[in-house]
């Protein structure tokens, strides 16, 4: 039967949109508890208090749902985080990749599921090319500001360093989940390894500038380096944040 112009209102509603809400948080909670793989559509319809039927006309399948989660949750994040500096530029990607860092100790459950589904040989395509789509942002508008500037080496590759990137945080956040880099290193050890990955892909003034960098955070810590950047940007009002996976999952 065809959808009437009064069902797609109703789909649109505070009433529905607060419903979507809610799915999206419990979808994120049952993904830090059970994993991705183990995700379970009947336990989130239990849980959400919705039909299987709301949940395929509002997010389509399975995998459109979970990404759906992720990126909802890291778009509230993201407009929540009081940046100093413009985007495109060092300082901005450091100041992300700080906030991120924050983010993930307090969400080690969850983000230990996405990383291991990220990298299971059962991920199907559509659901790793959302991941990597939102995985690869903190980097990506640094690495096209400096590949517009023709900062790059010869060797270098604009798409290929923004995944190699995404690669080498992803890598510091599995040993980290894993215990073998300790909660207090870890944001250095994410923003230091990213900085030095770099250094070998650019030229000229942006790699004299990643050098200074690295040596003012090799010397003070990344949290305190961004802790002290100037106010470029005009001040707004951050959005809420959402609430964390793993504090809905405690």
């Amino acid at each position: 039967m065809a959808t009437t112009h009064r069902d797609q209102d109703s789909y649109s509603s505070p009433a529905m949109q607060a419903r979507r809400q809610r799915i999206l948080e419990e979808t994120r909670t049952l993904i830090a508890e059970q994993g991705i793989d183990g995700f379970s559509m009947m336990e989130l319809c239990r849980r959400a208090d919705v039909a299987k039927q709301t949940l395929y006309y509002a997010f389509g399948n399975k995998n459109l749902l979970i990404a759906s989660a992720i990126r909802d949750f890291f778009e509230k994040y993201e407009s929540g985080i009081p940046y100093h500096s413009p985007s495109g530029t060092l300082e901005r990607m450091i100041e992300r990749i700080v906030a991120i860092g924050r983010r993930n100790l307090r969400i080690r459950n969850y983000v230990a599921a996405i990383v291991a589904f990220y990298y299971s040989s059962s991920t199907g395509s559509e659901l790793w090319t959302a991941l990597h789509d939102i995985m690869t942002l903190p980097q990506r508008p640094y690495v096209e500001a400096i590949a517009r500037a023709r900062q790059l080496q010869p060797w270098a590759d604009k798409q290929q360093l923004i995944d190699a990137l995404d690669g080498q945080r992803l890598s510091v956040s599995n040993e980290w989940i894993h215990g073998r880099i300790d909660d207090k290193d870890m944001i250095d050890r994410l923003v230091i390894g990213h900085l030095s990955y770099l250094l070998g892909s650019v030229r000229g003034t942006t790699r004299r500038t990643i050098e200074a960098t690295l040596r003012q955070i090799s010397e003070i810590g990344a949290e305190a380096y961004v802790d002290a950047l100037p106010d470029i940007l005009p001040k707004t009002t951050p959005a809420q944040k959402p609430v964390m996976p793993d504090e809905m999952a405690g």
